[in-house]
């Protein structure tokens, strides 16, 4: 039988999710960062915005898996709007990765994927 603690995400005695500290896989020298998965309800609600038809929401999805996820360093919404591509992807990967329970690298060949697939629908 199944346990519920292999269901959840562990939480502190105040409630909060505990951060873990993740290497960033994408990034040349494998920097550690510390993370939070995000919850179910708050990876739904950042896919309704990242599947807009606006491009600011599907640019604000992306800054909010950061904002939400990410625990230290913890980057300003100035930071955010000047980080640079590679740390963005790089750490985007790594929340999601730590959020849906796959490995980084699978997270990033369905988005390369994804990114294939749209790219062809605007071919058409």
């Amino acid at each position: 039988m199944v346990n519920v603690d292999d269901m959840i995400f562990s939480r502190s005695g105040d409630g909060t999710l505990i951060p873990q500290e993740v290497e960033l896989l994408l990034l040349k020298d494998k920097p550690t960062v510390k993370i939070i998965p995000l919850t179910r309800g708050k990876l739904q609600e950042i896919y309704a915005q990242a599947t807009s038809q606006d491009v600011k929401e599907k640019l604000a999805a992306d800054n909010q898996i950061i904002k939400t996820g990410l625990v230290e360093p913890k980057l300003t919404d100035e930071q955010l709007i000047d980080l640079r591509p590679d740390w963005a992807g790089a750490l985007t990967t790594a929340i999601l990765a730590a959020s849906l329970g796959i490995t980084q690298e699978d997270v990033s060949k369905q988005t390369q994927d994804a990114i294939a697939n749209q790219e062809l629908e605007l071919k058409k």
